[in-house]
């Protein structure tokens, strides 16, 4: 009952954060229509008007004509979007928080084109909406408003130039493709002047067409150059608030988190140094696999980086931490060994929080291990005839929601078990991997990744072919106490190695 009454609860909020994002768009773009000074020019309502009464004087339905355009205009933009969200963006509007941060870029967004007015025309920064929607949400999401807000804006500055039209939805367009491909701030830059060059030639074409007077051409131009690229000035000092109010994990932001001398990875390092380097293999491990089968290879990559942050709480109780040989598991029960094994994740989740991690990295960390059992101090227990409950033994969970931490998960295992081997070979490594990659499946961890069998066996590949070059065998150099006893040419299996001369 109460899960019923929890899934209807989350529905009831999701209706909710819809009708806020239709609101959103019809009220402001309604609002702003109505208080342009060059209202569109209501031709279908007229001809309707005429088409009645051929007498009539189309002064006296101005307004209402007006409005009642406006509102047809607006309510068909909108049930075209409603539509192509629900058939193809699901995953939109079904999370709140990517609707409220839409409804907000979309009415500051038009908000700032009305008030900018004063300013040459191709020169307002008409495509900050389109840039954040694309950095923080989805380029096709992007793409979608900026043909509907294309539309709305050209409404509110006029109707009057075809140029315009075309540059707002061409460099509206290019604006949202180029900035899903930011990754850092400095091809903030790069992919601002790009979009802002390509926007001033299309201008530059588009008004040639159009009109003859070549200094005005210029001037249109140059305009809609410094219009792109104050959209991405004002996009680039804006971002870090929207990522920061609403929780977004941008791969900027992932970026800033894989700097070495974040506070985070630093202390790891110096405290718990065998974790920092498990971390830093699990993590190639991961994105090279993430990235074979269409994830978010960026995320996969900084969420291994910080998957084990929980263990700085007590980093000696974890094997590849404790630099001495008595190990402190020997001294407790297996019962509360378990405990602390287990309870790394919810102090990682605890860590992340502290140091300000984004969500989708806090749910990595709080999921990559799953149910999973803890399986050798669970029979270390039952060796001891201790009557112990498997629950007990057991992760909290929840199990893996997405590719990514379920990648993360299986690079965590299979990197701990192929390390434990006493002589890795190229056929027991694959091996191990398979195995581990098995277990995981049929322990059911896997259910809500979204992994198909094929991306499997591509994750297994990948696995394969980066642990086979990590742990290869390594060649034994014989040590000789006479230097000139020393043979010119060692031949150790398949490889020779060269001895320099002593004089």
């Amino acid at each position: 009952m109460l899960k019923i009454f929890g899934r209807w609860h989350e529905r009831k909020k999701i209706y909710f954060y819809r009708f806020i994002l239709f609101c959103s768009f019809f009220g402001t773009s309604l609002l702003l229509i109505a208080l342009s000074k060059r209202k569109a020019t209501p031709i279908i309502w007229d001809k309707i008007f005429r088409f009645f009464n051929p007498d009539i004087k189309y002064s006296k339905f101005r307004i209402a004509g007006d409005l009642s355009a406006a509102i047809l205009l607006i309510l068909i933009l909108s049930l075209i979007m409603g539509v192509y969200f629900y058939l193809f963006e699901r995953k939109f509007i079904d999370s709140c928080r990517d609707m409220a941060a839409t409804s907000a870029i979309i009415v500051l967004n038009l908000l700032l084109i009305k008030f900018l007015l004063p300013i040459p025309t191709f020169a307002v920064p008409a495509f900050v909406g389109v840039i954040l929607i694309s950095l923080l949400i989805d380029v096709r999401v992007s793409i979608i408003f900026n043909m509907v807000l294309s539309i709305v804006n050209l409404l509110i500055v006029g109707m009057d130039n075809l140029s315009f039209a075309l540059h707002l939805f061409v460099t509206g367009s290019l604006c949202a493709i180029v900035s899903h491909s930011i990754h850092n701030r400095l091809q903030f830059i790069s992919h601002g002047f790009l979009a802002s060059l390509i926007s001033s030639l299309f201008v530059l074409s588009a008004e040639l067409v159009f009109k003859i007077n070549g200094a005005e051409v210029l001037t249109t131009s140059a305009n809609s150059f410094i219009g792109t690229t104050l959209s991405f000035i004002i996009a680039y000092g804006t971002l870090p608030v929207w990522e920061y109010l609403f929780d977004f994990t941008t791969p900027i932001r992932l970026m800033e988190l894989s700097n070495p001398n974040h506070p985070l990875l630093k202390r790891l390092l110096l405290e718990a140094p065998g974790t920092y380097h498990h971390s830093l293999i699990v993590g190639n491990l991961a994105e090279i696999a993430c990235e074979a089968v269409g994830g978010n290879y960026l995320l996969a990559r900084i969420g291994a980086y910080y998957h084990d942050i929980g263990k700085l709480k007590r980093p000696f109780y974890f094997k590849e931490n404790q630099i001495i040989e008595e190990d402190p598991h020997n001294r407790i029960t297996p019962t509360l060994s378990a405990l602390i094994i287990i309870s790394h994740t919810k102090d990682g989740v605890e860590i992340g929080k502290e140091y300000r991690l984004p969500r989708q990295v806090l749910d990595i960390i709080k999921q990559h291990h799953g149910t999973t059992k803890v399986a050798f101090f669970y029979g270390k227990a039952l060796s001891q005839n201790q009557q112990v409950s498997e629950e007990k033994f057991r992760y909290d969970g929840p199990i893996p929601q997405s590719k990514e931490a379920a990648i993360v998960m299986l690079a965590d295992s299979v990197e701990a078990a192929v390390r434990a081997l006493s002589s890795p070979t190229p056929q027991l490594i694959e091996a191990t991997i398979r195995n581990v990659i098995q277990e995981k499946l049929l322990d059911g961890q896997l259910n809500n990744s979204d992994l198909t069998f094929k991306e499997l066996e591509i994750i297994s590949e990948s696995f394969i072919k980066v642990l086979t070059g990590v742990f290869h065998k390594r060649v034994s150099y014989n040590i000789f106490e006479d230097s000139s006893n020393k043979p010119d040419e060692v031949i150790v299996g398949s490889e020779n190695i060269h001895s320099k001369s002593a004089g």
